[in-house]
């Protein structure tokens, strides 16, 4: 009767101490995974500002074009410092 407990805890605590290494493979696997799916979105992040950027300046650049036509100039001509400041409600006392 005490060698088949025996035989019972040998089994038992094999089984555990397998299921523990394989667990923490597992883990390892899944955290190599997910450093690399962190990298990955901050490249893609890195490429989406620069892209932003770079339509910004695009943009700016069409408007800047735009603004050189005699009849989109009176809408699209960027407006000075002193002419922002004035108007309803925006006196600036100097």
């Amino acid at each position: 009767m005490e060698t088949v407990l025996i035989l019972a805890q040998i089994v038992f605590y094999s089984t555990v101490s397998v299921a523990i290494i394989v667990i923490g493979a597992l883990c390892a696997i899944v955290t190599y995974h997910l450093i690399h799916i962190a990298k990955e979105l901050e490249k893609l992040s890195h490429n989406l500002n620069h892209a932003s950027v770079e339509a910004s300046e695009r943009i700016n650049d069409i408007i800047d074009r735009l603004s050189n036509l005699p009849i989109l100039s009176y809408f699209l001509k960027k407006r000075s410092e002193t002419h922002n400041g004035k108007g309803r409600g925006k006196l600036s006392k100097k």
